[in-house]
């Protein structure tokens, strides 16, 4: 069985139904009972009803509420349906800049929920093995995985990650600029969901030449009324750019710090951008800009970390040398 057990969204493989689960990584508790997880939980969220507290409990890619991802996990391998036989061995994917402590955190807590055996797989690692890369190969393959708090970049090579760098700016902090945005120069206060809803459909790393308009509702900072702001399409670039600038810095720094050899590998095959900020409209295009090489988007790049546990999980023993030792 695998995991993508992400910030901002859990994914489950199983080998004969494929993936069972992909739903936000949220759970709600009323009266310290489980009340809700995933897509329900968000919903329930959104409505700030005091009698429901909402956690999500991984920030920046770890665990940060050890009892809620617990309980999370547990409630999620129920609502797939999961036999227990599949809990014997769970390949579970994380960031690479994580900590032995923080590694140890996820397997204890994956163990706590049922799984008997918990190997994990750098997410990089995981996404480039999921879009199809063969990474034992001498050829150098670089991968840029964003997903909700952490975008993980790496240059993989010989079945192993030749340079990382881990940034904790990624979706969450793109949907968070918007917000900001909004705030600071309209005094319009909106919900991280409207953010994430106009992050999805207007966003973009490049700066575009339309005219189109948007209808924002929220409420007024200064008078604490409704109110709609009308404003150009192209501020939701304005909002993301600080954001985005960050992304393709931290790309350029892992390049400049890799080997010349592999470099060379890097221009003939380039760049693969994965997980949900892969989406943000353009961000080939701009991260491509700043660094001189060709980058694609993955095809189904939210799926690309839990496609590289399903693999990893096909061909255990001839791939197993990608898993973190611990």
């Amino acid at each position: 069985m695998g995991i993508d057990l992400g910030t901002a969204n859990t994914l489950i493989y199983t080998p004969k139904k494929g993936i069972v689960l992909n739903e936000p990584s949220m759970i709600t508790y009323s009266q310290n009972s489980v009340k809700e997880v995933g897509l329900a939980a968000k919903e329930i969220a959104g409505k700030h009803n005091d009698e429901y507290e909402t956690i999500r409990p991984l920030r920046d890619g770890v665990i940060a509420e050890f009892t809620a991802a617990e309980d999370m996990i547990q409630e999620f391998i129920k609502k797939s349906e999961i036999p227990r036989l599949l809990l014997n061995h769970i390949v579970c994917g994380v960031p690479t800049g994580i900590t032995q402590v923080e590694q140890r955190a996820v397997i204890d807590t994956i163990e706590r929920a049922g799984a008997r055996q918990v190997s994990l797989v750098a997410e990089p690692m995981a996404a480039a093995i999921g879009v199809g890369l063969d990474v034992l190969k001498p050829k150098a393959s670089m991968v840029v995985d964003i997903g909700g708090g952490t975008t993980d970049i790496a240059v993989i090579a010989y079945g192993g990650i030749v340079v990382d760098n881990t940034i904790k700016v990624a979706g969450d902090e793109l949907t968070m600029s918007i917000v900001h945005y909004l705030k600071n120069t309209h005094n319009l206060l909106i919900g991280e969901q409207t953010a994430e809803q106009l992050k999805i459909n207007f966003g973009s790393a490049l700066s575009q030449r339309v005219n189109r308009k948007l209808n924002i509702k929220g409420r007024d900072l200064i008078l604490g009324q409704p109110k709609i702001v009308e404003m150009p399409v192209n501020e939701i670039y304005y909002a993301m750019d600080y954001v985005i600038n960050s992304i393709v810095t931290a790309v350029k720094i892992t390049i400049e710090r890799t080997p010349p050899d592999l470099v060379s590998d890097l221009i003939d095959f380039g760049v693969v951008l994965t997980g949900g900020g892969a989406l943000i409209k353009g961000l080939d295009q701009r991260i491509s800009k700043g660094i001189n090489l060709p980058v694609h988007v993955a095809d189904n790049p939210l799926l690309s970390v839990v496609n590289g546990t399903k693999r990893i999980i096909e061909s255990y023993d001839q791939i197993k040398t990608v898993l973190l030792r611990r």
